[in-house]
């Protein structure tokens, strides 16, 4: 193990706690990160030492509370660069963030008869809201065109005439083979055609530097949890002149600004979109998060990555009857399976090892059909990992390989 791994992997307590299953070996980071000691105490802070609501009272602890909360806003704005806070909306993870733009969003800018494009590669949870808000809006999806790899087929979009598409919904980076969209260049066709934006980036932002300003898409979300923070959280960034013109999502306290028993009026930006109590422990430790991923820095995390990445393929290419779904170029997700065995099957022996895997369909269906399997052995890395882990996985696979050929 590097000097640097070492260091850092003592920032994770779960690697201590582990200490008594040396050979346990987490390799699913693209379901959940593991959270650094900074991001777990400023959560067990907050109810030791602050607990109280946000936006509400006028005593001391709800003012430390709502100043913490709202740092976080600040701190997320600036890393991913949007022009303002209020583009900044707090939702549970990427799953709201999707359904909130499903309908919010259909609703004000969107007719029936109108076009929404999705690819055959997006998980369930960027395809099935819209299919609900296109049933109850009348409206069609129709299929995004890909490349071989599974990347958007940007001569498709540059050959668009039909003029009902409103929408394109992709993911900036794929849960299923780590492949990256050119996302500037497909929002820059989109825009010429008059087609809004929106991108699930669950799978991209603990690994890439996001502008929203240069990118210039005009949703962008993702999940505090794949970035080193708590559960329960996630961003939704929208264009402003979006926001403020789009209906609320949910009623309830906080988004309102006055009601009686006939009609309401709503908050302002970005509170219009945050009904009722939010998980105020969950997003001060989000905010330690990127914090910490800022004391990294990319550019470090990357380089650990990327050489975790090249070991791994090197070693997986020895072994017979590998069957691969991505490739190793700057991603961190890589997707196989062994011809003759089941995900399952491999997924189980691993496991008995202490080896932990994604095996299935990775919540994303179309795109097992799409390469003609019905699932995956899926291993994604993080930058904490080690090399030690990797040859040590290897040889479980292995293994169990020949237990399951015998």
């Amino acid at each position: 193990m590097t000097q640097i791994s070492s260091k850092i992997r003592k920032d994770f307590p779960f690697f201590d706690t582990n200490k008594n299953r040396a050979n346990i070996i987490y390799f699913d980071n693209a379901a959940t990160t593991q959270k650094p000691r900074v991001v777990i105490n400023a959560v067990s802070d907050f109810y030791s030492s602050y607990n109280s609501n946000v936006h509400r009272g006028g005593y001391l602890l709800a003012n430390r509370a709502t100043e913490m909360f709202e740092l976080t806003r600040e701190l997320i704005q600036k890393y991913i660069n949007s022009k303002s806070k209020e583009e900044i909306i707090f939702t549970s993870g990427t799953t709201q963030s999707v359904n909130l733009v499903a309908h919010s969003f259909i609703k004000k800018f969107l007719k029936k008869g109108d076009t929404i494009l999705v690819s055959k590669m997006e998980h369930h949870s960027n395809i099935v809201p819209w299919q609900l808000a296109c049933k109850q809006y009348g409206l069609k999806i129709k299929e995004l065109a890909l490349k071989i790899d599974g990347t958007i087929n940007l001569n498709f979009l540059k050959k668009i005439k039909n003029t009902s598409i409103k929408l394109i919904v992709f993911q900036h980076v794929s849960n299923v083979t780590g492949a990256e969209n050119n996302i500037k260049e497909i929002i820059n066709v989109c825009k010429k055609h008059n087609i809004y934006t929106f991108i699930d980036g669950a799978q991209a932002i603990a690994h890439k530097k996001i502008d929203v300003q240069s990118i210039n898409c005009d949703f962008y979300c993702f999940s505090g949890h794949k970035c080193l923070g708590p559960t329960g959280t996630g961003i939704l960034f929208g264009k402003k002149e979006l926001l403020e013109i789009m209906p609320p999502y949910m009623g309830g306290g906080e988004m309102i600004d006055s009601v009686n028993l006939q009609n309401s009026s709503w908050n302002k930006l970005p509170y219009k979109f945050e009904a009722g109590t939010p998980n105020i422990a969950g997003f001060i430790g989000l905010g330690k998060a990127f914090l910490y991923l800022k004391k990294i820095g990319l550019h470090k995390i990357n380089a650990l990555e990327q050489e975790l990445i090249n070991t791994l393929y090197k070693e997986l290419k020895k072994i017979e009857n590998i069957v691969f779904y991505s490739s190793a170029q700057g991603s961190t997700i890589c997707t196989f399976n062994i011809k003759g065995i089941h995900s399952y099957d491999l997924g189980a022996l691993l496991n008995e090892q202490g080896v932990c895997v994604r095996t299935g369909h990775l919540c994303a269906q179309p795109a097992t059909k799409l390469f003609k399997t019905n699932s995956f052995i899926r291993i994604s890395l993080s930058f904490y990992n080690t090399q030690e882990e990797i040859f040590q996985f290897i040889t479980c696979l292995n293994k169990s390989i020949k237990i399951l050929l015998k």
